[in-house]
């Protein structure tokens, strides 16, 4: 074709210059890289003493757009490498790369459920359990509380929530309702959840992160249940595939929900367990059939850990690998002895450092980097090899 004749097409020509010139724009941080070198400059023949000069990155991408791309790819390539070098290092040099392979695994085959405590909300503004507690006590200066540090150092949280319900069950719920509303950005390795769950996430938290994150994003929860809450037939919904939340405590603003003191949790769980009342009966579910990834949970001793050893005990079902992020103990004999109690759970343990910062409490930065990395190579981005 002449090339005059393109001026007689030029609404044509323009929308798909339009549309390169969008794609090309898109990747402005690789164009700078490019152009760090002199630009290209030659001189007008129609006007000697004027200069045509060129940025490196739009010669390339319109002169061999093929190259530009191979270029980009190579580029992004190893961007993603030295974006996920620390957590790769980590995991090599703390000898954990089978379980880290198979929580990949998990993640790619879409397996993942994650179970999220208050760890994954703190970075969003709210406090963990036992700041919350001792936020109740000091609510309840001039009541007569029981100490319930006794119980904190045992991690008896359940003990100590009952003691405080006691002295003012009216101002526990209200501190619940009060504390756990939304405060404002979701920040942290809680934005990640969309790309680790197709379906269930369970969680002990009363805010509303993980639902207000996934409604963000374009894919609200289909389903939810809301500690002894029932009427939602969130089995059915679960065994479905669809993607939805069991707050095991209940959620803040409905106290009717709320599954907190140790007498809540015998009524919600059965004394003993019974898997007839609706709380076991979907946490077990959810157990048998999913990957659970644990994050932002201590698993000290308690009431869901009591019930998924029940349900290996039973041994009545194929119980598939779990999966839990955990900062390391600083002793090594405490290490052992919660990774073997883990292990009888079917919950494989991946251990992280976590460094203490510049106020000297600890650092969970490596948590968030080590998901991400999960994230890319289940997605083929980084090879980890």
């Amino acid at each position: 074709m002449d090339i005059k004749k393109l001026r007689e097409n030029k609404l044509i020509v323009d929308k798909v210059e339009e549309a390169l010139q969008a794609a090309y724009a898109s990747n402005q941080e690789f164009n700078a890289v490019l152009d760090d070198a002199e630009p290209l400059a030659f001189m007008s023949l129609r006007d000697p003493e004027h200069e045509y000069a060129y940025r490196i990155s739009e010669v390339l991408y319109w002169a061999d757009r093929d190259a530009y791309l191979d270029e980009l790819d190579h580029w992004d390539g190893r961007r993603q490498i030295d974006q996920h070098e620390a957590a790769i290092a980590f995991i090599k040099h703390s000898d954990q790369e089978a379980v880290f392979r198979d929580l990949v695994d998990a993640i790619r085959q879409g397996r993942i459920a994650p179970f999220v405590g208050a760890g994954l909300s703190k970075a969003c503004g709210y406090p963990m359990w036992g700041e919350a507690l001792r936020k109740i006590v000091q609510k309840l200066d001039g009541l007569p509380v029981q100490d319930i540090e006794p119980l904190m150092a045992k991690y008896d949280y359940l003990q100590a929530a009952q003691v405080l319900h006691e002295a003012s069950a009216q101002q526990v719920q209200h501190f619940i309702k009060t504390e756990f509303r939304q405060r404002g950005a979701i920040s942290g390795p809680v934005t990640l959840l969309p790309n680790l769950a197709n379906g269930c996430i369970v969680t002990t938290n009363f805010d509303t992160v993980i639902e207000d994150l996934f409604r963000n994003t374009g894919q609200p929860m289909d389903g939810y249940m809301h500690g002894t809450q029932a009427g939602n037939n969130f089995v059915q919904r679960l065994l479905r595939g669809e993607r939805c939340i069991l707050k095991l405590h209940g959620d803040a603003g409905q106290p009717n929900t709320h599954v907190f003191t140790q007498a809540q949790y015998q009524a919600a769980y059965g004394e003993p367990l019974a898997f007839q009342n609706q709380l076991p009966k979907a946490l077990r579910q959810i157990f048998i059939s999913n990957s659970l990834l644990f994050l932002g949970c201590s698993l000290e001793q308690d009431k869901t850990l009591d019930l998924f050893k029940s349900v290996v005990d039973e041994d009545a079902f194929e119980i598939p690998d779990h999966f839990a992020l955990l900062g390391e103990p600083t002793k090594a004999p405490e290490r052992a002895q919660k990774e073997a109690r883990l292990l009888g759970l079917k919950v494989r343990p991946l251990w992280y450092a976590t460094p203490l910062d510049e106020e000297g409490r600890p650092d969970h930065s490596l948590l968030e980097q080590i998901l991400k990395l999960a994230i890319a190579v289940a997605r083929k981005q980084v090879v980890f090899e």
